[in-house]
């Protein structure tokens, strides 16, 4: 990808639906240019525009953040627990042999019932979990309180959206049975109401994607100075509160290797912060956020 790609990834990201011109005036391009680019990032795999719903709309109260210590190979242990339905994420990292975990689940009492089966196989040595006490930025799902009700045409549009982030209005309708206008006013309300974020998916290869670090914080005082500095860096694309070994969880990137590693040093330079332990993902597993089922019934 050529830096207009990443500027158009960068757009995607933050609004998957952005129309053509609007991102051909944002890069400085022709509508044509731009729509030719982004069906080229689409077809070739490595870009997905999907939605992703809210946990609360599918009963998903609990997250937790699970790390595996393997004894022996690793990628087999990974492809076991990507099997799971209440796991959308896993990561082989650098460093330690282990594998990270994502668990998403009702309540806690699911959560603590995963973390036993995940400690079942017999090649896992040891496991520590991170309770999410709250998401606060994320550049793939939605974040905040909602309402969660939400009706079957609702539910149906959603389950669109999640294979197909960019679906046209007039396709929808046709799903749905409901005019173009009356489906952009239920997928509008969907979206300013934080129940579904439309968004691109990078597939990050480590090769032609910016490079990403993946940062536990330990901090002293009150979390909540620190929480507000790095929730305005554009560079922390994933930013959790979470109980256990880190109070912090976050996903850093940067144009470079260099860059990140500045920035790495300026997160540890945050007044409040007292150790930082880094990581990079050698090989993303799953993920996949697809979730609604008919009814809502939750998945993870």
């Amino acid at each position: 990808m050529d830096e207009v790609d990443e500027a158009i990834v960068e757009l995607l990201e933050h609004d998957g639906r952005m129309s053509h011109p609007a991102i051909a005036r944002a890069v400085g391009t022709s509508r044509s240019g731009a729509a030719a680019r982004v069906q080229r990032l689409l077809g070739s795999g490595q870009v997905e525009v999907r939605g992703v719903v809210h946990p609360a709309v599918l009963g998903q109260g609990a997250l937790a953040y699970v790390t595996l210590t393997v004894q022996g190979p690793v990628a087999p242990v990974a492809a076991w627990v990507a099997e799971r339905e209440d796991v959308p994420f896993v990561s082989l990292p650098t460093g330690r042999q282990v594998v990270l975990v994502e668990v998403r689940a009702g309540s806690t009492q699911e959560v603590d019932r995963a973390v036993t089966e995940l400690r079942s196989h017999p090649s896992v040595r040891a496991v520590e979990v991170l309770t999410y006490v709250e998401v606060v930025r994320d550049v793939v799902g939605p974040t905040g309180d909602v309402d969660g009700d939400v009706d079957e045409t609702d539910l149906t549009l959603l389950r669109a959206l999640e294979e197909d982030g960019r679906a046209s209005y007039v396709d929808l309708a046709r799903l749905v049975r409901l005019s173009p206008a009356g489906v952009r006013r239920r997928v509008l309300r969907l979206l300013d109401d934080g129940l579904v974020r439309v968004g691109a998916i990078v597939r990050h290869s480590g090769r032609d994607r910016q490079p990403t670090m993946g940062l536990g914080l330990r901090l002293s005082g009150d979390p909540a100075p620190v929480v507000d500095r790095l929730a305005g860096d554009r560079e922390v694309i994933f930013l959790a509160r979470t109980l256990g070994r880190f109070d912090l969880l976050l996903t850093l990137r940067a144009h470079a290797g260099a860059d990140l590693a500045e920035r790495i040093d300026r997160v540890r330079s945050l007044p409040g912060v007292e150790d930082v332990e880094c990581w990079s993902h050698l090989h993303i597993v799953k993920e996949t956020y697809a979730a609604v089922r008919v009814g809502g019934a939750p998945r993870s």
